[in-house]
């Protein structure tokens, strides 16, 4: 049989079996009802929107004075204005909670017990400053020199520039899908070293080593289960940028596309890195207990890998950008790099090559592992016995 097609009818067989069995039902279930939550519920629950401050006002309403308060606030409440003809008027609607704060026409501001007293600030501060324009045109003064005089000429400037704003973003966006490559490679990695272990008990994998090599076997099923993590990853992404705008609750950064196109580069690196040792790893062990144990040094390196990201996602620091050039982190860590504009285009380039050369070493070397490890009887087989147990 062409080596080619094996491959792939061995990816087929693996894609049908996982995405049919109810564990994959249950873990996409289960993802993308936390990524909603993760979404929706701060949206629901935790809304941003700014307060409003109810006002009554006795007598004529001064114009502009709702965005004299508002400005005086520093924009951090809407104000909604009620004019009453009557002091006596005003004074029940604030008893009766109608309104915060009440101004009288003629000079009297008046509180309630639970009037705050940066609304009484707000409020007094717009006054002011309605009263000192209307001053100033009287004696015919320029309301922008008053302005200086009482801010010495000064004008705030922000330090931090636009691009470095904006790079804050794309990098919490880009431990957001960290997060998901993550999870999605330990699954999915799991799911092979256990498939591995569950043809090894049930002798099936003799028959299978019949009409194939050990290596179309293992590149089969890497790629059958891969395919299954890509589309599982590339769902939840676009369900994420759907509910992103619609919620409003996080506002998607300008880069959310090319940081979804690298993460999905690095995750196929990193997924085929991890794949193929995993499954070297389950050729190893006879029973299921032992998975776990079998399992401990990958999923110790990709929590490693995890942690750094984590602790880096303030910015640039040594140990993420050492970390970006190791192949057993850089999946996870070089993202993140890219997304806050940190990484420079030699590291980008020396990164990928290190991660596509040792993909490519531990595929050989996996795969004599693999090979010797699979025919192996009952009991726990140590790698250099199953390397050498291998003639490929």
């Amino acid at each position: 049989m062409n080596p080619r097609r094996s491959i792939l009818l061995v990816a087929a067989r693996d894609f049908k079996e996982r995405v049919t069995s109810r564990a994959f039902q249950l873990s996409t279930g289960i993802t993308v009802l936390f990524v909603v939550a993760l979404i929706v519920v701060p949206a629901i629950f935790f809304d941003d929107e700014a307060p409003r401050w109810e006002v009554g006002f006795v007598g004529e309403v001064p114009a502009g004075f709702a965005m004299a308060v508002e400005t005086a606030s520093g924009n951090a409440a809407t104000v909604e204005v009620s004019q009453y003809a009557l002091r006596s008027d005003a004074e029940a609607a604030l008893e009766e909670g109608e309104v915060e704060i009440a101004v009288d026409a003629d000079g009297q501001i008046l509180v309630g017990s639970d009037t705050e007293n940066r609304v009484q600030s707000a409020v007094l501060a717009g006054l002011a400053g309605i009263s000192m324009a209307d001053r100033a045109d009287e004696l015919g003064i320029d309301v922008n020199e008053i302005s200086d005089l009482l801010t010495g000429g000064y004008e705030i400037e922000s330090i931090v520039p636009e691009s470095e704003e904006s790079n804050e973003s794309n990098r919490v966006f880009a431990f957001f899908v960290t997060v998901v490559l993550f999870m999605s490679i330990v699954t999915y990695g799991s799911w092979i070293l256990i498939g591995v272990i569950e043809e090894k008990t049930n002798r099936v994998v003799e028959v299978v080593l019949g009409t194939l090599r050990p290596h179309q076997l293992l590149a089969g099923k890497v790629l059958g289960i891969g395919v299954l993590g890509v589309a599982q990853v590339v769902v939840i992404g676009i369900i994420t940028l759907i509910l992103l705008p619609i919620q409003d609750a996080f506002e998607v950064p300008s880069a959310a596309g090319s940081v979804l196109a690298w993460a999905l580069v690095w995750y196929v690196l990193g997924f085929a890195f991890y794949a193929v040792a995993y499954a070297a790893a389950g050729s190893l062990v006879s029973r299921q207990e032992e998975a776990q144990n079998a399992a401990f040094p990958l999923t110790m390196m990709l929590m490693a890998a995890y942690f750094i990201a984590s602790f880096s996602i303030a910015g640039e620091n040594p140990i993420l950008r050492a970390a970006s050039l190791l192949p057993m982190f850089a999946p996870m860590t070089m993202p993140l790099r890219i997304a806050g504009g940190d990484a420079a285009t030699w590291e980008i380039v020396v990164s990928l090559t290190l991660m596509v050369v040792t993909t490519y070493g531990l595929i050989r070397l996996a795969g004599r592992v693999y090979a010797g490890g699979l025919l192996q009887g009952a009991g726990r087989v140590k790698w250099r016995e199953a390397f050498r147990a291998s003639d490929a």
